[in-house]
């Protein structure tokens, strides 16, 4: 069975078959009558008084009763946040007639007496509009099995895969495990020509359909096995955002979020490809849940092959109990008792895959663009505990930092963050602790730091302090230890 025919048989509608390229100005009209009415990250955030990644079924009874009202914007967050039936009425003081239709005739509406009820989710990031299938709490999946083949919400993942991603020009972007498309289509804006690829059909069309609702016309969006459809290209940039959950034995494969049994068969692959598929000074950037994080750079380093050909940036959100992590995977499960069974049944898996512990992050592999004899660097860096800001810029530095010539006689002058600050500590029996925090830079996590770094940061913050000056004396370690957390930078 394929999965489009696995979508039709459980599914009973197969959202955008219909689409055509001449629905591309029509559906383009309905981002427009959205934007209108305020469906924007800002409008909906004021309306509704949280973050939209905060807004999820715990929620919704709350906010359709208690929150909204009877303007055009709370109608368009009931129907395509809230999975909520609408009258028509109420549609119609957001979306024309003619962007009712042919959403009725796209499948993501349907009628039922004088009501509308979508059958997709669509969310803001980043300035675009995206559409995802909706959760098993939705009509649509009543009695039926979780679907394998759903294309996913947009979670923290995605937001901050697109986030950690550097954003300077490029000439080619490829996103593998493409899902509504989200990376390809911010990487739109900062590439000349963008290929998505994902295994599942029913993605795919609902990526060209996120493409065309915000008007991206240099995405293109392919079906296949994560290299196939692109072999022998090169690519300057690589996203990925693949399944990564461990996958519970006996148990239905869940297309759009497992991993095999050590959740890393997918990543393994991806990062060996990246030889063939980064052009020289590319980056892979991956968004990922990091297994047995001690032991992560050797497996990169034998997922690399050549390894010396590569530097390799992880970036560690924040740790998950591996309880709670089993617990958060068995969400589809449709009863509490359900939902326990197969947590334990997770857990049992993970156990046997040797999985002792979970973080969240991002790995970031840089394919080096010249001869240099250094050897391949792995390093991991701590960020904040969810990166929803730009982070991209700072990515950037980390590789420039790791291709500046400092042993060799180069000089910079070492700068401070200005998003950084020292918080100083005073403590009962009279000694100093010394912290950095950035509350406003999501790639610098607050981190504790000794007296010697202390007074290195002070002096940067007076004057300029030259790499030359510190290099050969117990400070160059503190300062390339604070370059590495983005606490300090280099300027010519």
């Amino acid at each position: 069975m394929t999965l489009d025919s696995f979508s039709e048989h459980h599914h009973g509608r197969a959202v955008f078959t219909a689409m055509q390229p001449d629905h591309r100005a029509a559906v383009g009209a309905v981002r427009e009558e959205l934007f209108a009415a305020g469906y924007d990250e800002d409008g909906i955030h004021a309306l509704v008084g949280m973050p939209l990644l905060e807004i999820h079924p715990a929620t919704f009874h709350y906010l359709d009763r208690h929150v909204l009202g009877t303007d055009p914007l709370s109608a368009a967050i009931r129907l395509f946040l809230l999975d909520r039936a609408v009258d028509e009425q109420s549609v119609l003081s957001f979306l024309s007639m003619a962007s009712v239709e042919v959403l009725l005739e796209l499948g993501v509406l349907t009628r039922s007496g004088g009501d509308l009820r979508s059958q997709v989710h669509i969310t803001c990031v980043d300035g675009l509009l995206l559409a995802t299938d909706t959760g098993r709490y939705s009509r649509w999946w009543d009695g039926v099995d979780d679907l394998g083949d759903r294309v996913m919400y947009i979670g923290y993942d995605s937001v901050g895969l697109a986030q950690v991603a550097p954003r300077d020009r490029v000439g080619r972007t490829l996103d593998l495990c493409s899902g509504s498309g989200i990376q390809a289509l911010v990487a739109s804006r900062y590439s000349d020509e963008v290929v998505g690829v994902d295994l599942n059909p029913r993605a795919v069309r609902f990526a060209r359909f996120n493409a065309a609702l915000n008007g991206i016309e240099n995405a293109t969006f392919l079906q296949g096995d994560l290299f196939g459809p692109v072999e022998g290209r090169q690519f300057d940039r690589v996203l990925s955002n693949p399944p990564f959950v461990p996958e519970v034995p006996g148990e239905s494969h869940l297309h759009y979020r497992d991993g095999g049994p050590d959740g890393e068969r997918l990543l393994a692959r991806i990062v060996a490809g990246a030889g063939q598929v980064l052009a020289p000074g590319g980056l892979m950037p991956i968004t990922t849940d990091l297994f047995n994080l001690s032991g992560l750079p050797r497996r990169i380093e034998e997922w690399l092959g050549a390894k010396d050909a590569f530097d390799v940036l992880v970036l560690v959100e924040r740790e998950l109990p591996v309880w709670s992590y089993a617990d958060t995977h068995a969400a589809h499960a449709p009863t509490a008792g359900e939902r326990r069974a197969y947590a334990a049944r997770m857990l049992d898996a993970m156990d046997e895959a040797g999985i002792e512990s979970v973080h969240t992050g991002y790995i970031v592999v840089r394919k080096r663009a010249d001869g240099s004899s250094r050897p391949g660097a792995v390093e991991t860096v701590r960020v904040a505990p969810a990166v929803t800001r730009p982070a991209g810029s700072r990515v950037a530095d980390h590789f420039r930092f790791l291709d500046r010539d400092l042993d060799g006689g180069a000089d910079a002058v070492l700068r401070t963050n200005p998003e950084v600050r020292l918080v100083t500590t005073a403590l009962p029996d009279g000694r100093r602790t010394y912290r950095l925090v950035a509350p406003d830079d999501d790639y610098v996590a607050d981190m504790d730091i000794s007296d010697l770094a202390r007074k290195l940061w002070q002096a940067t913050l007076a004057s300029d302090v030259r790499w030359s000056v510190i290099r050969g004396s117990a400070l160059e370690p503190v300062a390339r230890e604070l370059v590495r957390h983005g606490a300090l930078a280099l300027a010519d």
